[in-house]
């Protein structure tokens, strides 16, 4: 790795910490050396596959980490999680460094980048974790506390794959735009039809402040 790199991981550190701080995530030494081992990984694949964008080398903890760890608040402990096309493991391998006790079951059916991920999670010696070369709607082995859903498309194309991969009290967390409303109206029909209510939580995000909208999908509570 030459200086130039290396100079610029030590800036993806200092923004990593200043968002955590920002989020009131608690973290430690081990935690960080996970992080910065993450960043180093990229870069190591950089030229091998397609994960991120040029752009984005230059600001993986303002645009993906920092991003990914904003629905840190909706994951409880020792909860099972997955995460629909999990690329360059965002949003859930951020979570599960900072959440170690919870279960994580990655979908990746791109083989390329399933074996990039194999590799991240043994590097990063995660625990606990399963991934599946296969897309999500095949699935049908167990059910999920929490959905995953970034960089996946629209929302309604997925509300049948979420059905069968949740549990009756799970969630689904889409990370969306600000400009939302017309995805989720366009889905309104079948997420009634499945009984799902819709929770819109828009913010910034932390040291980039880029506009971010979390829709939370559950099941509605009969009273």
């Amino acid at each position: 790795m030459n200086s130039t790199e290396q100079g610029a991981i030590e800036q993806e550190i200092a923004d990593l910490r200043q968002g955590l701080n920002a989020l009131g995530i608690s973290y430690d030494t081990k935690i960080i050396q996970k992080f910065q081992k993450y960043v180093e990984i990229l870069y190591e694949y950089k030229k091998k596959i397609h994960l991120l964008s040029d752009q984005d080398y230059n600001r993986i903890a303002k645009r993906h980490f920092l991003t990914a760890l904003m629905a840190f608040h909706y994951i409880k402990d020792n909860q099972v999680l997955c995460d629909i096309g999990t690329g360059a493991g965002f949003p859930s391998v951020p979570l599960k460094i900072v959440k170690c006790d919870v279960g994580l079951t990655l979908f990746e059916s791109v083989k390329k980048r399933a074996k990039f991920l194999s590799y991240l999670i043994n590097k990063l010696a995660l625990s606990d974790v399963e991934l599946i070369d296969e897309r999500a709607e095949y699935y049908r082995e167990k059910r999920f506390d929490v959905i995953l859903l970034k960089a996946v498309g629209k929302m309604k194309k997925f509300i049948n794959i979420i059905d069968h991969l949740i549990k009756p009290d799970g969630i689904a967390i889409f990370y969306k735009t600000h400009k939302v409303e017309d995805e989720i109206k366009a889905a309104d029909k079948k997420l009634k039809e499945k009984g799902y209510e819709v929770l819109v939580e828009k913010s910034f995000t932390p040291v980039e402040q880029a506009p971010l909208a979390l829709v939370v999908v559950r099941r509605k509570i009969e009273r």
